[in-house]
């Protein structure tokens, strides 16, 4: 549960917004080009690839909108890789909600989904080596580096962390 954001499916009416995330000059650089020229595009990415994974595997990355207004500022959630052992935890906002703690509070409630609806023990998450911002979110969310990967799936190698689950005596911790 996050106190200022809502997660929910995206649909072919959050084109607008997938568009202008995915041709942002950061989510180009640090995640991917996906060749997002138009809303027809953006739609069609919708789904083909974003509805489908959550088809396919339950899980994707849910749109985030700004409570109480439900604008749209950013994805956040879980990516299944067939070259990762672990789920990967993704997530990306709007250049105008950066910095403002959602990534972190995002990245928090899906930890929290993760142990509590999903049972997990172990996630993983990928980023570009020039990624600063997010290695550092990662690191607060408590994920600890592990070296790179070379993922054919995005034709590059990022720096891999894992994050998992921890107990002390009285339960989790």
């Amino acid at each position: 549960m996050s106190e200022r954001l809502r997660f929910r499916l995206p649909s072919s009416n959050d084109a607008a917004f997938y568009h202008q995330l995915m041709n942002d000059p950061d989510y180009i650089r640090f995640i991917a080009d996906h060749g997002i020229k138009t809303e027809e595009d953006a739609a069609n990415y919708i789904k083909n690839k974003t509805l489908a994974r959550f088809a396919a595997h339950g899980v994707g990355l849910w749109i985030l909108d700004l409570k109480p207004s439900l604008t749209p500022v950013g994805v956040c959630g879980l990516v299944v890789r067939k070259e990762l052992k672990y789920p990967d935890l993704g997530f990306a906002f709007l250049e105008d909600h950066r910095g403002k703690g959602f990534g972190r509070e995002a990245g928090q409630s899906v930890l929290d989904f993760v142990t509590r609806e999903l049972k997990l023990r172990t996630l993983c998450a990928i980023t570009h080596p020039e990624n600063v911002r997010s290695a550092n979110l990662l690191k607060k969310l408590g994920f600890e580096p592990d070296g790179q990967r070379h993922l054919a799936e995005i034709g590059t190698t990022s720096d891999y962390y894992e994050w998992k689950l921890r107990y002390v005596e009285s339960g989790l911790a």
